[in-house]
């Protein structure tokens, strides 16, 4: 049940903040008659606006994700093992130092390899939240 809400709380800050961005820059696009109540853009807004609110606040959900994901680092750097899809949490360090993959056509094309980048990246971030975070204790 963490892991959903975890993905779920991130997911849907995420994905209502980028929407309703999307949505603001496409009636810009449209310069003056994207204020038009014609071209449905009012009428969109309002109807979506309200999503970021739904079932919370995004800056509360994007702050339930980031403790979950805090404790999955504490448990990580005890050596506790992690469910699934977080088990690459405890070769952080290990991903890091991966250098030189993906180079080549071929190694873009592996899955593997493909899914050590993400882990690399994914990692780093997280790094990168974690110092931030422990600093502002």
């Amino acid at each position: 049940m963490d892991i959903n809400h975890h993905l779920l709380a991130g997911f849907k800050a995420l994905f209502s903040e980028e929407y309703l961005n999307f949505s603001e820059t496409v009636r810009k696009t449209c310069g003056g008659a994207g204020f038009a109540s014609n071209s449905g853009f009012s009428n969109l807004y309002s109807l979506h606006v309200p999503l970021i609110t739904y079932e919370g606040d995004n800056t509360v959900m994007l702050l339930q994700a980031t403790r979950y994901l805090i404790k999955l680092i504490k448990k990580a750097n005890q050596g506790q093992a992690l469910p699934f899809p977080f088990e690459y949490l405890t070769e952080m360090s290990n991903t890091l130092l991966i250098q030189d993959k993906g180079r080549t056509m071929e190694e873009c094309l592996d899955l593997e390899v493909l899914d050590r980048g993400l882990q690399a990246l994914a990692s780093q971030l997280i790094k990168v939240l974690v110092k931030e975070y422990n600093s502002s204790h």
